[in-house]
């Protein structure tokens, strides 16, 4: 408006001055460059607002992209701390997902399309997908879009905008299967002389029995459940039980000892129950009671049932106190669980296998050997195939101390000897130790053809937080000052001589070993959900080009 005005002024001033002078042609001149030098700064003007628009649109594109793409890298964090990984290791969100009152196409069009990859090593290739239990590794790729696009073909270089987030991978606490019991033996077990099964972070120290009967002597204690799901349950002097005592046939317990839980016997023979025991629950017996000869006065001579009942209540302070009872259930029998060894199993889970080369006598002499010494370097989870050996030992002379920076699995022959063993983490963090000897035969029960026997002894100790599995279908023998965190699975588990065993769940990768608990119907993992793996501190976040 400034400029037309100023055009009408100098045209007006110009004519009268060629009125006034009679030159009219020069004045007409005048007014023809006075145009050209008004269209150069109109055509000036123009260009740079055009230009100005254009880059505006593109500084509001690319914020709008950056902000988008970085949270799509907050969305595959979040998803991964919730442990809500998406199973197609993709995130998406829609710019209608983000502004609600958008509808129709705008609403469709995408916000950010973030991906998950891991890596086992600093050297390995990236696996798109959500991290397995040996990433140590993470990366979040993550391209976001832009609301309002550039209005300009040079503009649309914002319209998208690509970061890169790689975090460090901190492994979950037992990741793997969570499963059985603190003790699972499939025949009679040997529990004496000074054990203790100890229960930790909710985690109920059970010792369940497939076949055959339990029989305690002494200086005995479990923390949690006694279960003989086909057999009887004697328990003299000082074994005592934390929780339940639940056999399918009788129960008998005998001198000064402590059940915290109930006492059920589903058999229809006679239960007998010592006076002095304590018990925290209620006395459940199918058939009769006997309170080793003390019972209420009720009118009768000799042995009376009732009145043995009413003893066991008052003295032991059980409460209630059955007998007789039809409907008294036996704990369910559960299975033995066939493990044999596939190496394309253990790979897939992203374990390295390699085959022992190593002496299969570990000693003051093969202790430094390359072989052994590596073990203690592995940073990726490693199992050591050691079935070359017909036997497999640690002495006690190589007083060997394994530490241990990833998971370590040793498949064992079927005769193994292990004593005077330490193993510690390297950086406090929860490792799982396994000693397997494989079951060839998969018939639900434990194959026995060929077996010696897997003898643990002379001061084995595991340093919190590592823990171990025994599993074998062979015997497994534990003496002389044991000091273990983990649990067992075997034929027949013998404990003597200052064994403690806290009962840790590691469970075997691939093998779901029961519920732990042995009651009927089963009632999930003992020790609750396991704890999942989480992003550790940030390594890298840049820049990168958008996908085409």
């Amino acid at each position: 408006m400034l400029l037309n005005r100023l055009l009408r002024q100098g045209l007006n001033r110009l004519d009268r001055l060629g009125r006034q002078d009679g030159e009219r042609g020069n004045a007409m001149i005048a007014v023809i460059g006075l145009l050209g030098v008004t269209s150069i700064i109109t055509m000036t003007v123009t260009g740079a607002t055009v230009q100005a628009l254009g880059y505006t649109s593109l500084t509001r594109a690319g914020v709008q992209s950056n902000a988008a793409a970085e949270a799509g890298v907050d969305a595959m964090l979040a998803a991964l701390y919730s442990n809500a990984c998406p199973s197609t290791g993709q995130l998406t969100a829609t710019q209608g997902s983000v502004d609600p009152g958008l509808t129709g196409t705008a609403a469709s069009a995408p916000f950010f399309r973030a991906t998950i990859a891991y890596r086992i090593s600093t050297a390995a290739a990236w696996t798109n997908g959500c991290p397995i239990d040996a990433a140590t590794q993470i990366r979040i790729q993550s391209t976001g879009f832009a609301a309002d696009e550039g209005v300009a073909e040079s503009a649309s270089a914002g319209d998208a905008s690509a970061v890169q987030a790689v975090y460090a991978w901190v492994p979950g606490a037992n990741t793997a299967a969570v499963t059985g019991a603190a003790v699972f033996s499939y025949g009679t077990p040997g529990l004496a002389n000074s054990l203790e099964l100890l229960s930790f972070n909710g985690n109920q120290a059970n010792v369940i029995v497939a076949e055959g009967n339990i029989l305690c002597s002494n200086s005995v204690y479990v923390q949690g459940d006694i279960v003989a799901a086909n057999g009887n349950i004697q328990l003299d002097n000082t074994c005592s039980a934390g929780g339940k005592v639940w056999a399918s046939g009788t129960v008998t317990l005998q001198g000064n000892k402590t059940i915290g839980g109930d006492v059920i016997a589903a058999g229809t023979g006679l239960t007998r129950i010592d006076p002095s025991t304590r018990i925290g629950g209620g006395v459940y017996a199918r058939g009769e009671i006997d309170s080793w000869g003390q019972r209420c006065t009720t009118g009768a001579t000799g042995w009376d049932a009732a009145g043995d009942a009413c003893s066991v209540a008052r003295n032991t302070g059980a409460n209630p106190v059955f007998f007789n009872r039809a409907d008294v259930v036996a704990p369910t029998r559960p299975t033995w669980v066939d493990v044999n060894f596939v190496a394309s199993d253990w790979q897939t889970r992203g374990w390295t296998v390699r085959t022992w080369t190593g002496s299969c006598t570990i000693d003051n002499r093969t202790v430094s050997s390359a072989a052994v010494t590596a073990i203690s370097g592995y940073t990726t989870p490693t199992v050591m195939d050691m079935r070359g050996c017909s036997s497999f030992t640690i002495s006690s002379s190589a007083k060997w101390t394994l530490t241990m920076r990833t998971d370590i699995t040793f498949i064992l022959p079927r005769t193994a000897n292990i004593e005077d063993f330490t193993a510690v983490s390297s950086t406090g963090v929860d490792r799982a130790l396994r000693f397997i000897t494989p079951d060839t035969v998969a018939d639900g029960r434990p194959t026995a053809t060929g077996c010696g026997r897997i003898d643990i002894n002379n001061q084995n100790e595991l340093e919190a937080p590592i823990a171990v599995i025994v599993y074998s279908p062979c015997p497994v023998y534990n003496s002389n000052q044991l000091t273990w965190r983990g649990q067992y699975y075997a034929s027949n588990v013998y404990f003597s001589n200052n064994s403690e065993l806290t009962y840790v769940p590691i469970g075997i990768p691939g093998f779901d070993l029961g519920n732990g608990a042995g009651g009927p119907g089963g009632g999930g993992a003992v020790g609750g959900p396991a704890q999942p793996g989480r992003p550790g501190a940030l390594v890298e976040y840049t820049d990168i080009a958008p996908p085409a």
